[in-house]
């Protein structure tokens, strides 16, 4: 799922939160501004009614007797094209202009009310005056047609302002998140092979100073935890290997010596295996130990992967003969690379022993290598067991075992991480490739091109 930039959102938010604001507070005003102009329409109808009634009292066409008909010549000019009901003293109607039709509109003396006639929205009054009642309406279609044109223009200019706003916003968010960016930048730069490395402190002296001051002083922390953990367990493994190795050579001459019982030589045969795990258990460790502490150090030659593949698959048909398994490869006539040649074949031996281990009884491994690009790739794959999604990036963690693992299969859970490191070391990548339903498939790459091995 993509994900929008920091000032994008600043940018876009800003623009919505005004659009938003501006629509409301247009809506509102609209709403106001119309009915001033219905107020205004009906003060406006209000004085004409006036000014018919003052014209019937005192002109000497007008009629004396307020119950007497009223002829359409009667009413003055400017009222002939509005909507009018004269009615006299008993209710009785005097005159109704031609545009109402059949309508009789009416009401309690004082009313204001909106109602339609024919296809328009007409504005209706009641007034009393002069012994009059008279009803007198007029179109609201100036008023209707200048709501819609004012709601055309914002609908226009809406857009235009939220474009502004956005354009605005994304630049001052950009300005805003500029130190952020260099922090960024900054912090991908600290790493176990540059834990020195630190954020560069703004001037500005506001928050992201404040922050960068709190994670400089973290990552001082973090660095004096990290070379105390890094050269504890260097030392460690380091001081282990002298003791193991004298326990070693103690049951190595023990088992040679006579007079041992049968079982006293089958104990005896049992602890020197466990001394042998006990070795390599040290040697990785202190070999992770290096590979943290960024002493790691490689001899790079040129080197040709498919004798060492062949020679990694050999040991697998000794680990596997008894078990049915199949073993397919597909090996080019050289695959030429660049590497520690002790290193690539520790990588070979930890996923060649991996497949051997989790492949089920007649089942079968494939091995794969070919270049690509500037690559040299080995695809090491096995039938078995499926890893879930979860383990799936999980099973390189040191100590880390899959959960579908089963108790009788040996290990601790670093042959993935030690080999993991060992390609990144010399430049290159190690994935699972595949995952699927009853098959599993890893893949290295190490490249072809001279390359600055990590010391």
């Amino acid at each position: 799922m993509k994900t929008w930039s920091l000032k994008v959102k600043v940018g876009a938010y800003a623009a919505l939160l005004t659009v938003i604001s501006l629509a409301a507070g247009i809506s509102i005003v609209m709403g106001i501004l119309y009915y001033n102009q219905l107020a205004e329409l009906d003060e406006e109808l209000g004085g004409e009614v006036k000014e018919m009634i003052w014209d019937f009292q005192h002109l000497a066409s007008a009629p004396q007797d307020p119950r007497a008909a009223i002829t359409g010549e009667m009413i003055p000019m400017t009222l002939r094209d509005h909507y009018l009901v004269i009615r006299g003293p008993e209710g009785q109607i005097l005159y109704r202009s031609p545009n109402l039709l059949d309508l009789s509109p009416g009401g309690e003396t004082g009313t204001r009310y909106t109602m339609r006639i024919g296809r328009k929205n007409c504005r209706l009054g009641v007034v009393l005056e002069g012994g009059y009642q008279v009803t007198i309406g007029s179109s609201l279609s100036a008023i209707e047609r200048f709501q819609r044109d004012l709601r055309r223009s914002l609908l226009i200019a809406l857009p235009v302002v939220g474009l502004v706003v956005f354009v605005g916003g994304h630049l001052l968010g950009r300005r805003a998140v500029a130190p952020v960016a260099g922090l960024s930048d900054a912090a991908e730069r600290i790493s176990a092979t540059s834990p020195k490395e630190r954020l560069p402190l703004p001037q500005s002296g506001d928050e992201i100073a404040r922050l960068t001051e709190v994670l400089n002083r973290s990552f001082d922390r973090l660095q004096t935890s990290y070379e105390s953990a890094t050269r504890f367990s260097a030392d460690a493994s380091h001081q282990l290997k002298t003791p193991i190795a004298i326990l070693r050579a103690g049951l190595d001459h023990l088992a040679g010596e006579k007079g041992l019982t049968p079982s006293q030589l089958s104990e005896v045969s049992v602890l020197r295996q466990q001394t042998r795990r006990l070795t390599a258990l040290i040697e990785d460790l202190l070999l992770l130990a290096q590979a943290d502490a960024g002493r790691l150090q490689l001899e790079s030659a040129e080197l040709d992967l498919k004798p060492m593949i062949e020679a990694a698959l050999d040991d697998l048909q000794t680990l596997v003969l008894e078990r049915g398994i199949t073993v397919e490869k597909e090996l080019p006539g050289e695959l030429l690379t660049l590497g520690d040649g002790r290193r690539v074949r520790l990588v070979l031996q930890n996923l060649i022993e991996n497949a051997a281990k989790y492949t089920e009884e007649n089942g079968f491994v494939r091995v794969r290598a070919f270049h690509e690009s500037d690559w040299a790739v080995v695809r090491i794959g096995n039938s078995g067991g499926t890893i879930t999604p979860d383990d799936r990036e999980r099973i390189f963690e040191r100590f880390r075992r899959g959960s579908a693992v089963g108790e009788n299969v040996r290990g601790y859970g670093l042959g993935l991480n030690i080999a993991r490191e060992l390609v990144r070391a010399h430049g290159g990548e190690l994935k699972l490739s595949s995952a699927d339903e009853g098959w599993t498939e890893f893949e290295f790459r190490l490249p072809m091109v001279p390359f600055d091995p990590r010391i």
